[in-house]
């Protein structure tokens, strides 16, 4: 007489060895996921940099405090503009925050204790480990409070990302 199923212990068999292999697999996969967004921010900045570089070299000032599309994406009326100089601005972070270009005095970036004027992008919503690993990529060391990448504690953080300063 021919077998017409599986038994119960084979089944079991290999539900326990999808089990072991989704364990195994399942970590590494979140681990390139958070890894992609920490590239991808990063390659956000590169080209938020150069677009803002690029405006600033045809029309001698920095763009708006504060600007997304103005200035980068569309023109804001500044005689020299030779835009866009970004197809289009990000939407939003990876993490669902928001990207924005500042250009104020807002935050001590040489660690002398006194604001500077600088233009640097900022990112909300950014998760402490995520922060981490960006601010190690871009500086080369890790340190919340100073270099090119600074945030605060606690997690999400506001990362501010240096462009230039005076």
């Amino acid at each position: 007489m021919g077998r017409k199923g599986f038994t119960l212990i084979e089944l079991i068999v290999v539900i326990a060895i999808i089990a072991i292999l989704a364990a195994i697999i399942a970590p590494n996969a979140f681990k390139a996921i958070e890894k992609a967004k920490v590239s991808a921010t990063i390659a956000d900045y590169k080209s938020i940099k150069t677009a803002a570089m690029a405006y600033y070299s045809d029309v001698g000032t920095w763009p708006a405090d504060g600007s997304t599309t103005a200035g980068f994406v569309t023109d804001d009326g500044s005689t020299g503009w030779d835009g866009p100089y970004l197809e289009k601005w990000p939407a939003v972070d990876r993490w669902g925050g928001s990207y924005t270009f500042e250009n104020d005095s807002a935050r001590d970036w040489d660690g002398d204790g006194t604001n500077d004027a600088a233009r640097y992008i900022q990112l909300t919503s950014v998760p402490s480990t995520a922060a981490g690993k960006i601010d190690l990529q871009v500086d080369g060391t890790a340190g919340t409070a100073s270099g090119y990448v600074q945030y605060g504690s606690g997690s999400p953080v506001t990362l501010y990302m240096l462009i230039s300063q005076d």
